[in-house]
């Protein structure tokens, strides 16, 4: 019984010695390496935050994300993204707020978020192959480049818009503007006769317009209707010039006309809200334009007026154009375990690979081809492709200049001084 045990033990060994010189050959000349490698994917949890993205089918905002996270949990076992929502309006406050010593691992940016300025996030740019941004719009990745760093992956694109109560418009034998357009002059006439009171004891006032002002790129559609630019020749940021004055005073005339709903003033962006959708007091508002699904989902359920979109009336310019930070997107904050990070990143594409859903979320495609169904939603489209990119880190400065602007109206400034305050915030 030991003779063939034998035998087959110094056959092993002879086979060792034949064989550990070729490998050893093949291992100095590099054609093969003993160290030992480890392929597992990252395992654990990863944080997220984002806002709702409404749809018909969800007022609510959230399934579209939760449908995502299902089904990625799926496709990679062990992976737990913890998804926390951010319910509140407001982007800058909120995002700031989270993003301290328990930051979470992903959140929504867009292209004036602060964090791509002040080093919180991941370069994203290894993950980023000639062949995925050659199926991106022109420029829309740009947006998230900072320092030849890209720190962002983009969803969708949108804009401000001016949503209309048709019913309203209606009853002052007002005609809605064709194909979303209109020229300042009608504008104005229209806001001017949408502004009126109703009742004899107790007198309710109704307005041509409210927006948002403090915090957002609205008024931006009126101060550029003349063809005002925002950078000089040399590329530096200004406004100032015939143009821009000429801009403002179409805004003051629209202001000492009393067409702006004086809610606009208040910084309370739940009151601006309810004076257009609950209340019905005011003919349009300024807002962002992927709110339109919430707007048709109340219009649906028999909760909301009949509404549709307009762009913002065209002055000397001859263009609906306005400025905004224009494409919505996620980032990545700074991580120390590369697997994890390389998992964040596959869960991002996979939130933003599937172009054909962001319509249905109030958002433009940012891959080239894919085509636009609703006819609300291509006026959106139009209105996305007159809009102007803000300056890079543009969003302190923003809220610098629309301070500027509300204190000159309330105060019945100038446009001249109005600008001169403009200047100096920017300076």
């Amino acid at each position: 019984m030991k003779k063939p045990f034998t035998l087959f033990l110094i056959l092993l060994i002879v086979a060792f010695l034949v064989t550990w010189p070729y490998y050893m050959y093949l291992y100095e000349t590099g054609k093969i390496n003993f160290t030992q490698t480890d392929d597992e994917d990252y395992r654990g949890i990863i944080t997220f935050c984002d806002f709702p993205h409404w749809s018909v089918d969800d007022p609510i905002g959230f399934n579209f994300i939760k449908k995502k996270i299902q089904d990625f949990e799926y496709l990679h076992p062990g992976v737990i993204i913890e998804f926390e929502p951010i319910k509140n309006g407001n982007f800058y406050y909120d995002v700031n707020d989270i993003i301290g010593n328990s930051k979470p691992d992903i959140i929504p940016i867009t292209s004036d978020s602060p964090f791509i300025y002040n080093d919180k996030l991941e370069p994203l740019n290894k993950y980023l192959d000639k062949s995925y941004k050659n199926l991106l719009k022109e420029d829309v990745l740009n947006r998230f480049i900072y320092n030849n760093s890209v720190y962002g992956i983009p969803l969708g694109m949108y804009t401000s818009i001016l949503y209309i109560n048709s019913d309203l418009f209606s009853k002052k034998e007002v005609e809605v503007p064709q194909n979303g357009e209109w020229s300042y002059e009608e504008f104005t006439d229209d806001m001017t006769k949408l502004t009126y009171q109703e009742g004899k004891k107790e007198k309710k006032d109704f307005y041509g317009i409210t927006m948002y002002m403090e915090r957002s790129y609205n008024l931006w559609g009126f101060l550029m209707a003349d063809g005002a630019n925002i950078f000089d020749d040399k590329g530096m940021v200004l406004f100032k010039g015939p143009q821009a004055e000429s801009g403002l005073k179409k805004l003051i005339e629209l202001y000492s006309k009393g067409a702006i709903d004086p809610v606009s003033f208040s910084g309370d962006y739940g009151k601006i809200w309810d004076s257009f959708a609950v209340n019905k007091e005011s003919a349009a508002l300024v807002d962002e334009s992927y709110k339109v699904q919430y707007l048709k989902y109340l219009e649906n359920k028999n909760k909301l007026f009949q509404f549709d979109i307009v762009l913002y009336p065209e002055g000397d310019g001859d263009v609906p154009i306005t400025m905004s930070p224009k494409i919505y997107g996620y980032g990545i904050t700074k991580q120390s375990d590369k697997k994890k990070l390389d998992m964040a990143f596959k869960f991002v594409k996979f939130i933003v690979d599937s172009q054909e859903n962001v319509e249905k979320i109030g958002y433009i495609p940012v891959k080239k081809d894919v085509p636009i169904t609703d006819e609300i939603m291509k006026k959106i489209d139009m209105a996305v492709k007159y809009t102007d990119n803000i300056p890079k880190n543009w969003h302190d400065k923003n809220i610098m200049i629309n301070k500027a602007l509300i204190d000159g109206l309330k105060n019945k400034e100038s446009e001249k001084v109005i600008l001169e305050r403009i200047q100096k915030a920017l300076n």
